[in-house]
């Protein structure tokens, strides 16, 4: 591996790690060789730093976007008649799965009508 070493001794802490992450998730997820996708880290982790270079960066815990997307599997698997089996599955109440199946249809709807006028 190239440079590996050496962007390890010299990266700011968050970039190296932002860059071994990178290398483990596109090496898990998508099967590319590892010292390719340590590259592809290091070179993520670079444009990053030259993106958002010295400035503070909050990251959200991303709790929303997990819920958004348990929420759309919730939706995807609703069949009119499956409220109950849904709530045990994910551990919600049946109210909630209402609520869940309402919000999620809402918002579908307003984006295909939003897509009528683009």
């Amino acid at each position: 591996m190239k440079g590996g070493a050496d962007f390890k001794s010299k990266g700011p802490e968050l970039l190296v790690d932002l860059a071994q992450h990178t290398a483990v998730a596109l090496t898990e997820l998508l099967g590319i060789e590892p010292a390719r996708a340590e590259q592809a880290g290091r070179e993520i982790a670079d444009r990053m730093a030259a993106h958002w270079g010295g400035q503070n960066i909050y990251f959200p815990m991303g709790l929303s976007y997990k819920l958004s997307q348990r929420d759309q599997q919730i939706y995807d698997a609703f069949n009119g008649t499956n409220h109950s089996d849904l709530a045990r599955k994910y551990g919600v109440s049946l109210q909630w799965i209402y609520k869940i199946v309402k919000t999620v249809r809402q918002e579908e709807t307003a984006r295909r009508q939003g897509d009528m006028f683009t």
